[in-house]
This record gives C-alpha cells, structure tokens and sequence, in this order.
C-alpha cells in the first residue's frame, strides 16, 4: 500500500509559515514553514505544502519574515538561585550600585520592611565593579540592618557576606574552623569579617531558616518566565540542592504533577545532596532509553573542584597577574575528586564537574581518564565553565571523550578584568577556547551560569563569534567560531551534553516541536547586531508558550 493522501492525514495542531527555518539539521537545510502535532514536528518544507496540511483547528504562525531556530538549550543555569536573585529584596548587583554605601543603603531600606529578625537576603554583588574594590564586610552591614540577619551573595554564588546578626544566628564566632575547602575571613584579632568562601557560604546557606518547597517553586516559577522570555525552551539546572537542599527536588516534583513547569529542566544534583535523601536517592538515567522529556528530568551529579578566576579561587597552575603566590584553591583533593567521579560512574551517574582554572581542569581530566574508554557509556562526562583549558588540556579531552559547557560570556562580563588583573593578556585571550576545542572535535554547549550573567542566549552567541569585552577590545579573536557553530552550541551540541540530540536541537520530522521565532536571520545580519536580535514567540511541543505584543511581531492567526 501506498502513503495515505494528504488530506486523509490529520490536521497539525501548528504550522509555521512565511519565514526563514533554520533547521540545524546535518546538512544545515534552509527551509520556509513546517508543521507540528502531538508536540513533535511531523514536516518540513515550503509555505504552499505546508499550508495545505492546515485545518480548521490548526494555529497558524505567521513568520512576516521572519526567522525559526530550534529552541536555546542552556546547558549551564541555575534556576532556583535565578529565582530567589529575582525575588530578593535587595538587588546588591553593580549596577545598580556603586559602592558599598549605596548596598547598605539598600539593606537599610528592605530592614524598615523587614519584621525585626527576620533574615534579609541580597545577590548580585561583585567587589571587582565597586568603587571600593573590596568585598563588603559586616561593619558595613551592621549599621543598616542591626536587628535583622543578612546575607548577601556574591555574582559568582563562590563568596557570601554575612552581618553580625547572621554570623550569630548560624554560630559562627572566632572559634570556627575553616570548613574543608573553603575560608572564614578574618581580621587581625582573628574575628569573622562576615566574609565567607566557598564552602564557608555553603554552610551557612544551609545553616538558614529552611526555605520550603513552595518558597523555592516560586523562584523556579519566575525563572521558567525568563527563560521563556529569551527563547529557552530547555535548561540544565547544574546543582540542584546547592540553595535549598532537598526541598529544591520536592519544588520540582510539585510543579512537574501540577503542570506548572514550561521549560524543560534536566537536572545534575549537587553530589553532597545525594547520600540520605528522604525519597530515597534517584535511579540514574538509562542513556539507551531516554526519559520523557517532558517537565523535569534528572540527567546526572555536579561536583565543584575549585572557585572563580575572579575570585581568586579559580585554582591555577601558575598565580594570579596580580598575585602571583595565589594559586586558587581546590575544593576537593585531585584523588578524592577522582574516588568521586569513578564512584558516580560506576553508579550509572553522567558526571559534571565545575572546572576555572587550569590546575583544576587537569585534576578532572585525570579523574575521568581513569575510567578508561568513554565509548558505549552513554554517559558523556562533562567539564562545566572549562575557562582556562589549554591546548594540551584540548587533547586530553577529545581523547578521553570529554565534553565541555563553556561559560563563554566570561569574555564580555570579565574579559578585561581577566586581562588587566587576574590572568594577563596570554592566559586571558585563551579563556573560552571555543575555535581550538571545535577544531578536535570536542563537543561543547555554551552558556549564561545565569543568575552570574543575565539569561539572553543571543548575547552569549554574539560572544563566541566577536570575542569582545564590555571596553569594546577584542579578546583572543582566533579562539571566535562562527554563527552556525554558536547557534550549535545552544541548541543540538547542547542537547548532545545530555544525551538528547535524537529528540531536540534540530527542527527535524520526528523531533520535539520546540522552537523560537527570531526578529531576523542572525546567519545572515551583520555578527555586531546578533545581540540585538528579539526573541518574538516561544514555542514548546508544539504550543506557544511566549509571545511580544501580537501587534509589533504579526504573532498568530
């Protein structure tokens, strides 16, 4: 027997028509329309074959011009910490602020709203960008807000500052020891200055009032609404439990039964979260039976094996430019870091571990080299950030099948700090080595580690390609890679990380109906205005999720 006729096929629920489709596919095809039902696209092709599918209950999606790309996969983000940034009472952030001053102006203000005790809490602040070149410390605090705890987080989420009132509500005195891997900062009389690192900001973060599920539901609520906004249709939550524990878990489960939950998030769960959860620890994904796709899945472990570059935990194998004696640090010992790793594996886990600086890079491409042979895993271990790789380090890991997330609006939002102050100019043009990682073969997602830098993926894919610093400079521009190649790096290399290139990442007959409409071509525009580009609609399994005013962008008929 023959195909069945065309108007014996049912309708598509969607068709897309009058435009530009960027499917992404192997061969790159370029085509006008598509159409999409039960959540997965079942053509693609011209305006004219397309439309003929429609029927009376079809939405039909007028391009006007315009152009199609498969939805943004962001393979590094954190959205609860995105969420509870969003919904915090203070904006700590530079801008808006400043100095110090203008932040404690700040928690002074949210301390008059604020019930006497209860915990006040700021994200955002980066001592690098504040006329005062330091960190804030709890004498700038106190005076603002002496009757409420407070507590602020660093851009990074690699550094806390806590007042007195928090210091003591969570124990911390001058008897306190250093916790492993991290430091309590102190003054010369050996007292907290309210400066806590790295592990230090994780131990109070879980030494506060817990923060229940419906707290944290909220946040991932306000992110999901971002990430739509900006055209992600999919997103890797790197370190679920790292803000809110277990009660991150039970906020996506709840939001997961009620169908509250848009973007698809797959989920790496912070490696100290997975002993002893209440529910029992979650099975690891079987890579030859991919998991519904729909809502939230858990695709693998996070491990952090040292700090930021601008921080000055970002462990390196030679110091810092402007101190050449620090090296960074490492938050797990190299052969601890490796039991972990062979551990997880052997477990069944995909592993992601978070990786700035080069020394640190080393120790994860050691503890992934011992388990021998990648090929039929399914597990494609990843480096997170992978910001000062070098070339040595580039061959390790197309060698041992090592994938990398590249944090590559680093260039942008640090490029010239890198440069000037903490790596120097040769180290710095090397962060972010897209051009020689794609020239092995490596395959790499790219990504925002939003709430460290705003969400838009057109932003971080005008990063790859201009290599240019918020001075304007040019930073290393051999390591930039084409649009195409960006555009790869936020759809299907990014889907490949999580072992999901059969289902997404393309626009392919058979793949899952997500998609976004784009304002222009960004192929075809010039690479200068790529981050100028909108986001007009947000499409997932075939519904549209997200729109501008249907009067602006044609929107649908």
């Amino acid at each position: 027997m023959g195909e069945p006729a065309a108007s014996a096929r049912p309708a598509p629920d969607l068709v897309v028509l009058g435009g530009t489709v960027l499917t992404l596919d192997r061969g790159g095809t370029r085509a006008s329309a598509l159409a999409a039902r039960d959540g997965r696209i079942t053509e693609i092709g011209d305006d004219r074959a397309i439309a003929a599918l429609a029927g009376p209950g079809t939405t039909v999606l007028d391009l006007a011009g315009r152009t199609v790309v498969p939805g943004f996969v962001e393979s590094h983000n954190h959205p609860s910490f995105f969420g509870m940034a969003l919904a915090a009472p203070v904006d700590a952030g530079s801008p808006p602020n400043d100095r110090i001053s203008d932040i404690a102006d700040r928690v002074r203000q949210a301390a008059r709203d604020f019930g006497p005790g209860e915990w006040i809490k700021g994200f955002r602040y980066d001592d690098t960008l504040l006329a005062d070149n330091r960190h804030p410390t709890r004498h700038d605090l106190d005076p603002a807000a002496p009757r409420n705890p407070v507590l602020l987080t660093h851009v990074t989420g690699h550094f806390s500052v806590a007042n007195s009132a928090a210091l003591r509500a969570v124990g911390i005195t001058a008897a306190t020891p250093d916790p492993p891997g991290g430091a309590i900062a102190r003054d010369e009389r050996g007292e907290p200055t309210g400066l806590l690192i790295e592990t230090a900001a994780f131990l109070v973060n879980s030494a506060m009032p817990a923060q229940g599920p419906d707290e944290l539901a909220h946040a991932l609520q306000l992110a999901d609404a971002e990430y739509l906004r900006n055209g992600v249709t999919s997103v890797h939550d790197t370190g679920i439990g790292l803000i809110g524990g277990e009660q991150e878990l039970a906020a996506y489960r709840m939001l997961t039964r009620a169908g509250k939950l848009r973007t698809r998030v797959h989920g790496y769960l912070f490696h100290t979260l997975l002993p002893g959860l209440a529910e029992g620890t979650p099975e690891p994904p079987d890579p030859t039976n991919p998991a519904n796709p729909d809502g939230f899945t858990m695709n693998g472990i996070k491990i952090v094996a040292d700090g930021s570059i601008q921080g000055r935990t970002g462990c390196l194998a030679e110091g810092y430019t402007c101190d050449p004696g620090e090296h960074g640090m490492m938050l797990l010992e190299p052969d601890d870091l490796s039991r972990r790793i062979a551990a997880l594996d052997a477990a069944g886990w995909q592993v992601a571990v978070h990786g700035n600086g080069d020394a640190a890079i080393d120790a994860i491409i050691d503890g992934y080299a011992r388990l021998g042979a990648p090929e039929g895993t399914g597990r494609r271990h990843r480096i997170e950030h992978c910001q000062t790789a070098r070339e040595d380090q580039l061959d390790r890991m197309a060698e041992n099948g090592i994938a990398a997330s590249f944090f590559i609006k680093h260039v942008y939002y640090w490029g010239d700090r890198h440069r000037d102050v903490f790596l120097g100019p040769e180290r710095a043009r090397r962060i972010s080595p897209l051009a020689s990682a794609r020239s092995r073969g490596i395959r790499f997602g790219l990504h925002s580690d939003t709430p460290v830098t705003p969400v838009p993926p057109l932003e971080g894919i005008w990063c790859a390609v201009a290599r240019q610093t918020s001075s304007g400079q040019l930073l290393g521009p051999e390591q930039a890679i084409d649009v195409e190649a960006a555009l790869r790096g936020y759809t299907i290399d990014a889907a490949y990380l999580a072992g999901e290139e059969e289902i997404k990442g393309s626009l392919e007959a058979g793949k899952l109906a997500d998609l976004i409409v784009l304002s222009e071509d960004p192929t075809t525009v010039d690479p200068s205005r790529i981050r100028d580009l909108t986001v007009d609609a947000t499409v997932i399994g075939g519904q549209l999720v997200w729109q501008r005013d249907p009067a602006e962008t044609g929107g649908v008929r």
